[in-house]
């Protein structure tokens, strides 16, 4: 196994492959793209704002974020991967510290890590991790979700991308996902992907089908979560693209969606 895919988690190597999407309106999740695509006038290129540390992040800024956190006792490895397990970390610090709870390490919050000691205040068990259990310990209704999820996500391949759309009269990408999982589950999500990213289900290493799969830097890159669709197994996900393919079927295994991908959450 070559480092790259295990610097992308166990998630990668779990599908063998990178991960597909399309372009999304920066934070709303409303504007259609598809890779190969021209970018918009509004699209940028790059990481997200230097000044801001966000989840998903890799080198010597996560590892920075990851050293100081392990030096006052949050459970974490130090590998400059700031995935779920590290933003879990920085949520509990901020909420320790009084600080808005967002995951982000903006100015407020390097400013607490740089004058934070190296004693953490809250225990070792407020600080263990959760995340989801694989597929063959979820239970039968989870399991039945699931597969409700991804029929209906499948039914719906073939229909019209509408900005804005939340029906199968038309769909914009998140308008997609939030349909999906309402339908099938009883569920209430925010409407857009940052929403979904930031306050509903809980994150996995590895995503089953079901599960939502989420991007970044496909339309802004000042905007952290750009996209989402639903994973149905195999690689491939479900996701309402542009204009001209509508709803489609996308293989994960390119590169441009792989260097995009940064987390999945099981939503039921």
């Amino acid at each position: 196994m070559g480092k790259h895919f295990v610097r992308r988690y166990v998630l990668t190597t779990a599908l063998g492959g990178a991960f597909i999407l399309s372009p999304v309106m920066a934070g709303s999740g409303f504007a259609p793209g598809a890779p190969g695509e021209e970018p918009s006038k509004k699209e940028k290129t790059g990481a997200p704002s230097s000044h801001l540390i966000f989840s998903g992040e890799r080198g010597g800024a996560g590892e920075m974020v990851q050293t100081k956190l392990s030096n006052m006792g949050y459970d974490l490895a130090v590998d400059g991967i700031y995935g779920p397990i590290t933003e879990t970390q920085v949520r509990k610090f901020q909420d320790n510290q009084g600080l808005v709870v967002d995951g982000i390490v903006g100015p407020k919050t390097k400013e607490a890590l740089n004058n934070s000691g190296t004693k953490n205040s809250g225990t070792d068990e407020e600080q263990t991790t959760t995340v989801s259990a694989p597929d063959e310990e979820k239970t039968t209704t989870e399991n039945q979700a699931s597969t409700d999820i991804v029929s209906a996500a499948k039914s719906l391949v073939g229909t019209p991308y509408q900005f804005g759309g939340e029906t199968p009269a038309g769909f914009d990408s998140s308008g997609f996902v939030n349909y999906v999982i309402e339908q099938e589950t009883d569920a209430s999500l925010e409407r857009t992907h940052a929403g979904i990213w930031a306050n509903d289900g809980a994150f996995v290493d590895n995503p089953s089908p079901g599960d939502v799969v989420f991007f970044t830097n496909t339309y802004d890159a000042d905007t952290y979560v750009t996209h989402s669709g639903i994973y149905i197994g195999d690689g491939k996900m479900i996701h309402a693209g542009t204009e001209e393919t509508g709803v489609e079927v996308a293989s994960l295994n390119v590169d441009y969606w792989d260097n995009r991908y940064i987390g999945a959450k099981s939503i039921n």
